[in-house]
């Protein structure tokens, strides 16, 4: 759900603790990921070709998308279940959910591993940036593709690996690297998501999914200075929060300050930073 951080469908304690602890970062930034998230999970409803009266699941919501634009899609004759491991992150979806009015989605907090919904059957299940955590994905997705009715659509949107997907989190890695000795990843040296494309799109087939299709979207995230940029990295992100919450401030500080460098390529003339990231979205059905 995040635009900088995959939400794990699956868990163990100290995962959850994680992501529980930056829950309200995500409150304080949903505003800016939603900004150029929203497009994405608009397009990801039509891929699923969602209506009026149908009954949708969406695994790892996070604070509640696409949750809620599918319950509003669906209207009051149909159903949205929303799952996530998260328990606060779940508070805020649901206290979202109230205060838009939408008493047709219910939240679970379950693990998207070994998802259990007594039998229920959707009409179309989404994953907006949570599948590429699973452990075990063929497994996982002919486990979702059980969860739906014949014709059912299952859509997910993914990010490729490397700088092309998220140049912001691949820029703040890499200044990380150069402050405190971290190993490079693995993922840096991937220049192209068409890769990534083909091996979702193979990996679905695999599963037993057909109609299989997928595209890019460009995604832009919009902040008003470089050291927004920082900071929310710091919010949402466990991995940043872990790696920088206990440094001394001056190394916190010089740590933006790299990154604002990195980022000039992207600040506009007001000073703001727009950073266009790119995502694959994948559907397959039943």
């Amino acid at each position: 759900m995040s635009a900088e951080s995959d939400r794990p469908m699956h868990h163990d304690e100290e995962q959850r603790r994680q992501w529980d602890a930056v829950a309200a970062g995500w409150r304080k930034w949903w505003p800016t990921i939603e900004g150029g998230a929203q497009r994405v999970s608009l397009r990801m409803l039509e891929l699923a070709q969602v209506r009026p009266g149908q009954r949708v699941l969406d695994l790892a919501t996070g604070i509640g998308e696409p949750a809620l634009s599918a319950a509003r899609c669906v209207g009051p004759s149909g159903r949205v279940v929303a799952t996530d491991f998260s328990p606060r992150m779940l508070d805020i979806a649901q206290e979202r959910a109230a205060a838009q009015g939408l008493a047709n989605v219910e939240f679970i907090q379950a693990d998207a591993a070994t998802l259990d919904v007594a039998g229920a059957r959707f009409d179309a299940i989404l994953c907006r940036w949570g599948v590429t955590s699973l452990p075990d994905p063929p497994g996982a997705l002919a486990a979702i593709r059980r969860l739906l009715v014949s014709d059912g659509w299952f859509v997910t949107a993914v990010w490729p690996s490397g700088a092309q997907g998220r140049p912001m989190a691949s820029l703040a890695a890499a200044v990380a690297q150069e402050m405190f000795g971290l190993p490079p990843s693995a993922s840096d040296a991937s220049p192209s998501c068409s890769p990534a494309r083909v091996a979702l799109q193979e990996t679905m087939r695999r599963a037993g999914f057909r109609d299989v299709h997928s595209e890019e979207m460009t995604m832009p995230l919009e902040f008003s200075s470089a050291a927004d940029c920082g900071r929310y990295l710091m919010d949402v992100s466990p991995e940043f929060s872990a790696l920088l919450g206990d440094r001394p401030l001056a190394q916190r500080a010089e740590f933006g300050r790299r990154l604002g460098e990195r980022l000039q390529p992207y600040a506009t003339a007001g000073g703001a930073v727009r950073i266009p990231n790119l995502t694959i979205c994948a559907a397959g059905r039943r």
